[in-house]
This record gives structure tokens, C-alpha cells and sequence, in this order.
């Protein structure tokens, strides 16, 4: 049992991972924009933003995807998620205190942050 409810937290997770990398991948502008408010200015921008949001992104939805299907992996995917989940929101809100400014989205984002990585510690201690 505790496997089916890890197999989809870790398959929620790379559904969302993958929606993100190809997201960004195939229009960081738009992406940016919605995340910010604003789109870049300049080309190497958007490369770098491909690269980055979109490129990291996809390469962790695959590690979820893969882990899926390998169930001695669940594991090391929760621990991912974690992770990954909590550096986000800490880097998030570092941002909200260093630079103000926080807009609905990131709050919004925050908050899904906070609860990747509540999720993924609770599926973590019932293995």
C-alpha cells in the first residue's frame, strides 16, 4: 500500500516536472512572464531560461518518471522531491525578504513549494 501512495506522489511529481521543462522550453517568455510579470529583454535571456527552468526541470520530471517505474528507486525520488521542493520555497522566500515585491503567483508557488516538500517527508516515513 504505502508503495501505490508513493509510485503517485513521485508520478504527480514528474507530471508536473515535465509540464515545466517543456513549458519553459518551448516558450520562456511567456513562462517568465507569468511567474514574473515581465519577459526578458534579450535573446541570451530566453536561452538561458530554457536551459535553466526548462532544462532542469524536464531532467528531474525523467529522474521521477523513471522512478516510477522502478520501485527500489521511490525512495531516493521522495528524497528528490523534498529537496527539491524545500529549496525552492527557502530560495523563494529569501527573495520575498531580500527583494519585496512578491506577487500573487509566487506567493502561490511558495505555498506548493512548502507543500512538495511536506508531502514528500510524510511519504518519506511511511517507508
Amino acid at each position: 500500500m504505502a508503495d501505490m501512495v508513493q509510485k503517485t506522489i513521485v508520478g504527480i511529481l514528474a507530471l508536473v516536472f515535465l509540464f515545466i521543462g517543456v513549458a519553459f522550453i518551448a516558450a520562456p517568455g511567456a513562462m517568465t512572464d507569468l511567474a514574473t510579470g515581465a519577459e526578458p529583454s534579450k535573446a541570451s535571456s530566453l536561452t538561458e531560461i530554457r536551459a535553466v527552468s526548462g532544462g532542469v526541470a524536464l531532467g528531474i520530471g525523467l529522474f521521477f518518471a523513471l522512478c516510477v517505474r522502478k520501485t527500489e528507486w521511490l525512495t531516493m525520488a521522495l528524497l528528490l522531491g523534498a529537496l527539491v521542493g524545500g529549496s525552492l520555497a527557502l530560495g523563494r522566500i529569501i527573495g520575498f525578504l531580500a527583494d519585496g515585491d512578491v506577487t500573487g503567483t509566487q506567493a502561490s508557488f511558495a505555498v506548493l513549494e512548502v507543500a512538495t516538500l511536506a508531502v514528500c517527508s510524510w511519504a518519506l516515513r511511511r517507508d
